[in-house]
This record gives structure tokens, C-alpha cells and sequence, in this order.
């Protein structure tokens, strides 16, 4: 299948690999920041924090320490108490269950939480990712296609950036809740939370190639070698008529 017109002129293979390859290893990125991951793979997710709670023993004499835990992740948030006990909730916007964990009655664990609402633009830059990597794919070979996917790279750029950054607020935020809250939480920062500032950094890279892409755009073409911005006047014939 022959290539268009506008891809060898404006394009070329060599930036279309470089920057064909950035979208793919960032799309993988955020698929995996995306799923929920606390419940099979728990190193994976956002941030992870362990704690312990004073309870009755089984045997109602006496007191125990029973560990808990709370995991945060773009799409999830799961709760454990002990090591058989364990709660998991998909949703943008999770809340720990004093009552699951067993929390004492001076907590503030749940009081003020922070809100991750805003971790659903990981998702919508994920659909994004996956419609501008496969058009960007198919574009040297689909004239009208090209085009379309260069005007909507930089959209999606900005977007992986500003959700990459959202997930390190938001996980910053619920690291340094737990971290000084009653109970004091011990964080385990997780491969998720790295993940996002690769996602940044590697966006950040794709956006220079793009800008360079747009600016190669809007250049005109050059005169052609023989056209000059000099005037030749030509000698005039004499008149010999006049003597």
C-alpha cells in the first residue's frame, strides 16, 4: 500500500517511528496505571498504606493487634483487616469504612478524604490514547487520515499530562492523610505511582517531536531554484531613425 503525498513531504518515516513508538510505550503506561490491579497484582496500584488496630481477642480475653490496610488506585480502592479479610470497591471515588477496619473512635481516617474524582481523566486519556496510536498507525497509508491525527496529537498530549499529574496530586494527598492521621498509616508507594511520572516525562518528549511536526506544517514550500526576488531589465533596442 503506497503512502500519501502529505507523509513524504511533511512527515517522513524517520519521525514517524520515533514518535509512532512514544505513543505506544505511553499507551501501555496508561493501561496499566488504568485497570484495577489492587486485587491481583497490589504492587501495582497507586499507593498502599498498613496500619494496626487494638481489638478484643478471639477468645474475648484480653486484646490483640490486628493489621489493616488501605490501597488507592485510579479505578479502585480496597480495604483488609487481618490477613483473610479484605473489601475492594471499583469506583473513582473510594472511602475507607471505619467500621470494616475497626477503627477506635478518635479517628480521622475517614474525616476529610481526599476526593479522586479527578483520577477519571486517566481514563479518558486512556480511550484517547488508544483512538489517536491506531489512527497514527494507519495514517501514512490514509490520505485524509493523517491529518485528523496530527491536530488531535497535541490534544492528546496535554491530556496524558494533566492526568498523569492528577494521580501524583491525588496520591501525594492520600499519602500525607493517612501518613499523619489516628491511625498513624505506614505508606508503600507503588510501581502505579511511578508510572505516572514516566507517563510525564514521556509525553513531555512527545510533545517537542509533535511541536516540530507542526511547525514543518505551516512552512510553505521553497521558490524553485531558478525563480529569484531580482528584476532583469533587458537593454532596450536603439533607434536609428532618429539619426
Amino acid at each position: 500500500m503506497n503512502t500519501s503525498v502529505f507523509f513524504e513531504k511533511r512527515v517522513g518515516w524517520t519521525k514517524y517511528t520515533i514518535i509512532l513508538l512514544l505513543l505506544v510505550i505511553s499507551f501501555i503506561l496508561d493501561i496499566m496505571i488504568s485497570i484495577p490491579t489492587l486485587t491481583t497484582t497490589p504492587k501495582l496500584s497507586g499507593i498502599r498504606a498498613i496500619s494496626s488496630v487494638q481489638v478484643p481477642s478471639s477468645d474475648r480475653i484480653g486484646m490483640e493487634w490486628v493489621e489493616i490496610g488501605i490501597g488507592i488506585g485510579a479505578s479502585e480502592g480496597c480495604m483488609w483487616y487481618g490477613k483473610d479479610n479484605r473489601l475492594c470497591r471499583y469506583t473513582l471515588n473510594f472511602q475507607p469504612s471505619s467500621q470494616f477496619l475497626h477503627l477506635p473512635p478518635n479517628q480521622n481516617v475517614t474525616n476529610h478524604f481526599p476526593v479522586g474524582r479527578i483520577m477519571a481523566s486517566a481514563h479518558i486519556n486512556t480511550a484517547m490514547q488508544a483512538v489517536v496510536t491506531t489512527s497514527f498507525g494507519l495514517g501514512p497509508f490514509f490520505p485524509r487520515l493523517f491529518p485528523f491525527t496530527i491536530v488531535l496529537l497535541p490534544v492528546t498530549v496535554f491530556m496524558s499530562i494533566f492526568s498523569g499529574i492528577c494521580l501524583v496530586i491525588v496520591s501525594a494527598q492520600v499519602g500525607y492523610h493517612l501518613k499523619y492521621s489516628i491511625p498513624k498509616f505506614e505508606l508503600e508507594w507503588s510501581i502505579n505511582f511511578v508510572l505516572a511520572f514516566g507517563v510525564v516525562f514521556l509525553q513531555l518528549v512527545l510533545s517537542i517531536w509533535v511541536g516540530c511536526l507542526r511547525c514543518k506544517m505551516r512552512k510553505k514550500n521553497p521558490p524553485p531554484p531558478d525563480m529569484t526576488d531580482e528584476v532583469q531589465l533587458e537593454p532596450r533596442p536603439r533607434d536609428n531613425s532618429l539619426g
